[in-house]
């Protein structure tokens, strides 16, 4: 009796693996590149780059381990709005006064108190 062999195919046992985002090594020539492009893009000042608020961003940023994830623009848009009204129910507490917020968020305060108090 002759036995028959045949080969398999690994086929069914193949996975095939996703494709992770390649993070780039920090270096400052890539980070002053990255600035540099930003400036353009977005038709920026130079002096944005020495500005407290965009050092502290990059700051942050860099004790990332595995890259960042940017917000989204709606998502952004509603944190700064809700951020907004929240400075503004602050302000009203600390003025003791009254405000309206028209849709438009244009602001009218109404003073409860004496002037010179």
């Amino acid at each position: 009796a002759v036995a028959r062999f045949e080969q398999g195919t690994l086929d069914e046992h193949l996975k095939e693996i996703p494709k992770q985002e390649q993070v780039v090594p920090f270096s400052n020539m890539i980070l002053r590149d990255a600035a540099m492009e930003w400036l353009i893009v977005r038709d920026q000042l130079i002096q944005a780059l020495g500005h407290p608020s965009f050092k502290k961003m990059i700051d942050i940023a860099a004790r990332a381990t595995k890259g960042v994830i940017l917000p989204h623009r709606n998502g952004t848009h509603d944190e700064i709005m809700n951020k907004f009204r929240t400075q503004l129910m602050n302000l009203k507490e600390t003025l003791n006064v009254s405000f309206l917020l028209p849709p438009s968020l244009s602001i009218s305060f109404i003073y409860h108190g004496r002037v010179g108090q």
